[in-house]
């Protein structure tokens, strides 16, 4: 059986859970807070990929004791390996589209949700904590670009033109995505694909972090996107795995700033 380990559904963390709920997969959930450095207790699975992509702080898929980072891969994984929906429809042409609606929304999106995240949610939860165990726990962490990632949020380096700066960032993204659904129900056309999945975890925090750049009178194709997937089942089953209540409040660093800054 799969083994997933993850935090709240929200981000990184929400695609691998919908698209486990989606193909209705059997799974054991391992649940664990990054923001208390638990993805480094020493029987945490790892692998010299998993310590390099950019999404180092999880989630991890283990199957069959191999394992798998980096949410977009893992759902190309879990739509090609498991049984149930079809998560990867239509032709060779549309799974490029999904793979390539990944990789522009992973590199294009997610170093300025995390940032905006982070700065919004984590670095003022951090500073309710001991700030001397926090350091140590930071100053251990390899290699040194996941270090500056994690100092980056307690050291005051999010100022108010770098966090202008990654909104700006959003809206091209936004604009593409928004023109896309002007003429398609879904990222590759009329299928519902991973690539939904994908991008709704991204977007769906968005009316919160950037709600001048996400809402019903500018992005109206993107809001309704975003209210369909949360009509789907799946969707809600995964949502509900949470165990703060506030998934939307729980971010990460992910990319680390000079990759996108």
């Amino acid at each position: 059986m799969i083994d997933l380990y993850h935090s709240e559904p929200n981000s990184f963390y929400l695609k691998p859970l919908i698209a486990l709920k989606e193909k209705n997969a059997a799974f054991n959930s391992h649940y664990f807070d990054p923001t208390r450095f638990e993805q480094f207790s020493p029987d945490f699975p790892r692998n010299v990929e998993s310590d390099l992509q950019l999404e180092r702080e999880g989630p991890i898929l283990v199957d069959g004791g191999e394992v798998i980072s980096s949410s977009f891969f893992m759902l190309e994984y879990i739509a090609e390996a498991l049984p149930g929906t079809d998560l990867y429809p239509g032709d060779g042409y549309a799974k490029y589209r999904a793979q390539a609606w990944g990789q522009f929304l992973g590199l294009g999106l997610g170093p300025a949700v995390a940032a905006l995240g982070c700065a919004k949610y984590l670095a003022p939860m951090l500073k309710t904590r001991d700030q001397d165990e926090i350091k140590a726990n930071i100053a251990k962490i390899q290699p040194v670009e996941r270090r500056k990632a994690w100092e980056a949020v307690i050291d005051g380096s999010y100022t108010e033109a770098e966090l202008k700066a990654a909104a700006e960032r959003v809206k091209f993204p936004v604009k593409r995505v928004e023109e896309w659904l002007a003429n398609n129900t879904w990222l590759t056309g009329e299928a519902y694909s991973i690539a939904d999945i994908d991008a709704f975890a991204l977007f769906s925090v968005l009316p919160d972090l950037v709600p001048e750049i996400v809402n019903a009178t500018v992005s109206p194709k993107i809001v309704d996107f975003l209210n369909r997937m949360r009509d789907r089942e799946a969707v809600q089953a995964a949502l509900s795995m949470s165990k703060t209540g506030k998934p939307q409040e729980f971010f990460v660093p992910g990319a680390e700033p000079s990759r996108w800054g």
